[in-house]
């Protein structure tokens, strides 16, 4: 199986555009977040983009994030430039405090998330983003975007060390819950490895 993943990325990377991606914003905060889109048709690419902040604490809280996501796209251009929407799935897990600013829905108030409380666990992400890719040469292009949908997370609440999301009498090992929210976006450098060559006739 290993070796058919191996051969397919190969099978692209020598007969289409590759690009190698990272997120200017995220960066600059100390937020990783780097991507490889690879064409896949006249119109349409596969991305593959991690993201990793290792922050013990920010204002006290920390942050500890990790999100790998898998996206299917489509391009108002063959060159795979100009607006596209894509589809895709992720995963990631975190230890930070939640934010509810982002939620769409069910929307939630900032009163719950008091001082030192945050939540660690794991998440399932699926959903959309649009974005537009503007071409700068032709190994260079800038890409904007933002992404969310439905996101399950299983997780446990904290104070300091201390659980705080569930009481002693109705324990469990992790609690769950289930949000529509904005949880990707930014601003790409993007630079093509392997340019795109229109085909002759």
């Amino acid at each position: 199986m290993k070796k058919l993943v191996f051969l397919f990325f190969i099978s692209i990377s020598v007969s289409a555009q590759v690009e190698l991606k990272a997120n200017i914003p995220t960066l600059a905060v100390g937020i990783p977040n780097i991507g490889l889109e690879f064409q896949v048709g006249k119109n349409a690419s596969i991305q593959l983009d991690v993201l990793g902040s290792f922050w013990n604490t920010i204002d006290g809280d920390p942050l500890h994030i990790n999100q790998t996501f898998l996206e299917y796209r489509l391009y108002s251009k063959s060159n795979i430039s100009e607006w596209f929407v894509g589809a895709h799935l992720g995963y990631g897990m975190f230890t930070f405090q939640k934010p509810n600013n982002l939620v769409i829905y069910p929307r939630y108030s900032n009163s719950g998330n008091s001082e030192g409380s945050y939540r660690s666990g794991r998440s399932v992400f699926h959903g959309l983003t649009i974005g537009y890719k503007k071409l700068l040469s032709r190994r260079f292009s800038l890409e904007l975007f933002v992404g969310g949908g439905y996101t399950m997370s299983h997780y446990k609440g904290y104070k300091g060390m201390e659980r705080v999301d569930i009481s002693l009498k109705d324990y469990r090992p992790f609690n769950g819950s289930g949000e529509v929210l904005i949880y990707r976006g930014g601003l790409m450098l993007i630079y093509k490895i392997f340019p795109y060559q229109k085909k002759e006739e």
